[in-house]
């Protein structure tokens, strides 16, 4: 207890200590209208008989202007001086040379703010001067003013080019308002957390210190030989046969439509993501890659995540200690070609495996607080830290709820095979879980919170809202029916029916297995915890406004049940063994071929897009009206052209792929919400002002540009790609036409709306 005020203590301190040294990462805005580097003002102008004054200033990150209203009937040139300022103290001096042609003059300084406007009414931004001195003599101490409520002061019988040398103090004032309260409770807690564990922290590096270099080698050394070999073995295995599977994805460096500003650009904030929810997805790239999307990095940091990923599953799990079991369990997990639908967004690769990661250990972290005896405040700090992992992955992908809910009901499944039925030892094996449910729900308020009051989504898509209460029974029973309807048929490219076939069987077998085992208390747990296993990788839709199937979702729901179904095999069928390694082995074959074929038909597609973007640079360059140097509007009807599906086989022809696993089947690597982005990446100048997304055929820039084409008859002979007309370019707008049925629809559609018949043009 003592260690805990002392550290609230010290934290209270530090934070204090960090306030006043650094004040402007802490406080915010005084008013609503200004921002945090504002503008502070001093206005000279002549009073008294002076004629044709100019007044010359000098003085550094100085803004001198001389409006027309501040002249006067006399010939009189005013002066306007600006410089930032902030709620840091900052000094200025400056320099003021008056000229005119009377030996003695007079001039009035005004100390005010900017002039701030919002609607055409002034708004006041406050500026606070401090310690005025003219010449070196003091004449205001502290002045709080803005534009409209400035400090005057006069001086009199100056001489001609005479210098006056006026210095302040200035910052922007700030009240108990002004401080971001958010801000300062993290900074508490955080300096709270490390004042108590400062002398652990310093004890480690002390120790650190004695050793020299091959010291710590062999420390390192020694903790990795005390990993368990099989856990050593299979994390090397998997993540071997990984690099086999989807170095292609590496060394080819592929990327998908969502990526391309993380090519050139470097991340500009910590929470880029924040309008779709996911505040930490941005933590790793920020931290160890400098913020840009680095290529091979990005996809061996993936892969060694996802093969750790794969053993602690399979540690959490129970899985009986065989290289072979937790080889093949954990390539059912990670080497399916559910995963390349995650790597079609390599802008998320690592976090999102990271992310996988950190559920993981929350879980082993709240099962170890649950099963194992320590003191009272070790078993919380461990609960706060399981309740922080379980925040963090959901903030870098909130699916990851599926994966949570899947991998905990899939350990109280396991469990229930080692309950003998009876009451008191119920308690004992599933009562301790509790704490898991605790800090499992706590996280997800944790996140919620976070979203609601720290990092509020700026954007309604992306799942960040909420299903409304009302539509919760139908949501659930449809996701009830779905969640079995997966377990036989779910169309995704890549995934061969062959292996869906052998999950069944799988399911199957454990069904039976706990029909016909046990008592009846034995099967209505285990059969309550198998269907809750399934209905728990429809998690994140149970709460969802947007009903998704993909493939995306999938990777972290129906693949873990999946991967829990063959634990389930090999711990329980011990007579089915050599049966079900063979099984598995097939399975993990057929996913790896399959991945391959998917990686050919990707590199194919996205070598092919390249082509027919060039084709239209070209036939751009060719337009007589084009002008590299000029701006345009980009209207394009149709969503962008998608080559990949020329190259997949007839076993993918069938209809049923494309809305279900658009990322593996047919999505283009140009973007939708960003038309000509990957045309014009390739070129040597920008020529896109406007580009109204095609996919919000309501939007009212985009309805514009289409009654402008219309009433203009640009429509009229436009044609769909790759016809000649299929691209117009005409005054500031370059038409775009992929869709010859949507281009007909919206003619229809403007012919109603606007009767006047549009003039045909040559």
């Amino acid at each position: 207890m003592k260690k805990i005020v002392s550290a609230l203590l010290g934290g209270l301190g530090l934070t204090i200590a960090l306030w006043v040294l650094f004040p402007s990462a802490f406080l915010k805005d005084d008013t609503k209208w200004t921002r945090q580097n504002d503008l502070g003002r001093v206005d000279v102008t002549f009073t008294g008989d002076a004629r044709d004054g100019q007044i010359d200033v000098q003085g550094k990150s100085l803004c001198v202007g001389r409006p027309q209203w501040m002249r006067d009937s006399k010939g009189n040139q005013g002066i306007m001086v600006q410089f930032p300022v902030s709620y840091l103290q900052k000094s200025y001096q400056i320099t003021l040379t008056p000229r005119g042609n009377d030996k003695e003059m007079s001039l009035e300084i005004n100390f005010r703010g900017k002039d701030l406007r919002v609607d055409n009414q002034r708004k006041p931004a406050y500026v606070r001067f401090e310690n005025i001195r003219l010449n070196g003599k003091t004449v205001a101490d502290e002045r709080t003013v803005w534009h409209d409520k400035s400090f005057r002061y006069k001086i009199i019988q100056v001489s001609d080019n005479s210098d006056i040398v006026l210095s302040f103090d200035v910052r922007k004032p700030f009240s108990a308002t002004d401080i971001r309260w958010r801000r300062e409770i993290g900074l508490f807690m955080i300096c709270s957390l490390f004042v108590f564990y400062f002398r652990d922290f310093t004890r480690f590096v002390n120790s650190v210190n004695r050793f020299n270099k091959n010291d710590i080698v062999q420390v390192i050394a020694e903790n990795y030989k005390n990993i368990d070999v099989v856990y050593r073995r299979a994390f090397w295995i998997i993540f071997g046969v990984l690099c086999f599977a989807f170095g292609f994805h590496a060394i080819q460096f592929m990327w998908g439509n969502h990526d391309w500003p993380y090519l050139v650009s470097h991340l500009r904030r910590w929470i880029y993501f924040q309008y779709i929810g996911r505040y930490a997805l941005s933590i790793f790239r920020k931290l160890a890659l400098n913020g840009i999307y680095l290529p091979l990095i990005y996809d061996v940091v993936s892969f060694l995540f996802l093969a750790l990923n794969a053993v602690l599953l399979c540690m959490y799990w129970r899985l009986e200690k065989r290289v072979a079991y937790f080889v093949l369990c954990g390539l059912i997990l990670t080497a399916q070609p559910f995963t390349l639908s995650m790597m079609y967004y390599v802008h998320m690769l690592p976090e999102t495996f990271i992310g996988v990661t950190l559920c993981f250990g929350a879980l082993m972290i709240s099962e170890k607080v649950a099963f194992e005896k320590s003191s009272r405040m070790k078993k919380v700090v461990l609960c706060l830290l399981s309740i922080v992992l379980i925040n963090l992955s959901l903030a870098m992908y909130p699916v990851l709820i599926n994966t949570i809910a899947v991998a905990f009901v899939g350990r109280l499944l396991v469990q229930s095979f080692e309950w003998d039925g009876s009451w008191k030892l119920f308690k004992s094996y599933f009562i301790p879980f509790a704490i898991s449910v605790v800090n499992i729900v706590l996280g997800i308020i944790l996140y919620k919170a976070m979203l609601s009051f720290v990092f509020p989504p700026q954007a309604d898509g992306y799942n960040v809202q909420t299903l409304p209460f009302s539509q919760f029974p139908e949501r659930l029973w449809t996701l009830f029916k779905q969640s079995f309807h997966q377990l036989y048929e779910y169309p995704f490219p890549f995934i061969s029916q062959a292996v869906l076939w052998g999950f069944l069987s799988f399911t199957i077998f454990i069904a039976l297995y706990i029909c016909l085992t046990g008592g009846i208390k034995q099967k209505f747990v285990r059969l309550l915890l198998l269907v809750g296993a399934i209905f728990a990788t429809q998690s994140a839709m149970m709460i969802a406004k947007n009903h998704i199937i993909d493939g995306r979702i999938e990777l972290f729901g129906l693949v873990v049940f999946e991967t829990l179904v063959t634990v389930l095999v090999f711990t329980n069928l011990q007579k089915m063994h050599n049966l079900s390694i063979l099984a598995a082995t097939g399975v993990v074959w057929v996913s790896i071929v399959n991945d391959l074929d998917c990686l050919r038909v990707w590199k194919l597609g996205f070598d092919a897009e390249k082509m027919l973007w060039n084709r239209v640079l070209a036939r751009l360059e060719r337009q007589k009206d084009f002008d590299t140097n000029r701006k345009y509007q980009i209207v394009q009807i149709g969503m962008p052209i998608s080559l990949r599906s020329k190259f997949y086989g007839k076993s993918y022809s069938s209809t049923g792929f494309h809305d279900r696993a658009a990322n593996l089947l047919s999505f283009s690597y140009d973007t939708v919400w960003n038309p000509f982005v990957a045309h014009e990446f390739f070129y040597p100048t920008y020529f896109r002002g406007e580009r109204p997304r095609p996919d919000h055929p309501n939007d009212p820039k985009y309805r514009a540009q289409l009654k402008r084409l219309w009433e203009a008859g640009i429509l009229d002979k436009a044609q769909a790609w790759p016809h000649e007309n299929g691209l117009i370019v005409w005054k500031d707008v370059i038409l775009f036409v992929t869709d010859a049925k949507l281009l007909e629809e919206y003619k229809k559609q403007l012919a109603k709306e606007f009767p006047r018949q549009p003039q045909n043009t040559p």
